[in-house]
């Protein structure tokens, strides 16, 4: 069995903690970063099974990351947060499944421990053999 990968990108640190403490408690590993060139050049050189997108940060725009993730066939799992409204998490959610991307949910910040845990569970458990 192979080790579970998670990519995650947001501009608060002590979120990226927290993605990174729940992925690694889950026995999952977790590439957690701030920084928009290091998660595209993660992104390409160790495609995830998860991604954790923030919709908004400086200078990162999460609507044109989905367009591009979108682009480029990405098939990861995407679970996007935010800081800002649910509307507009429900909005680019929509968004981003019209585009084809396995957006599987939205969570709106302050991120819960124990519900961030068991998305990463339900995401990264192996599929049953068919």
């Amino acid at each position: 069995m192979s080790t579970k990968h998670i990519l995650a990108i947001d501009d608060d640190q002590p979120i990226l903690q927290l993605l990174r403490s729940v992925g690694e408690a889950c026995g999952v590993s977790v590439t957690a970063t701030s920084d928009p060139e290091k998660f595209l050049s993660e992104l390409k050189d160790n495609p995830p099974d998860l991604l954790f997108l923030d919709l908004v940060m400086p200078q990162f725009d999460g609507i044109e990351v989905l367009r591009t993730l979108a682009a480029d066939g990405v098939e990861a799992k995407i679970i996007l947060i935010s800081g800002a409204e649910n509307d507009l998490l429900e909005r680019a959610q929509a968004l981003a499944i019209a585009w084809g991307l396995n957006v599987i949910g939205a969570v709106a910040k302050p991120l819960d421990a124990l519900n961030i845990r068991d998305r990463v569970l339900e995401a990264t458990k192996d599929e049953e053999p068919g």
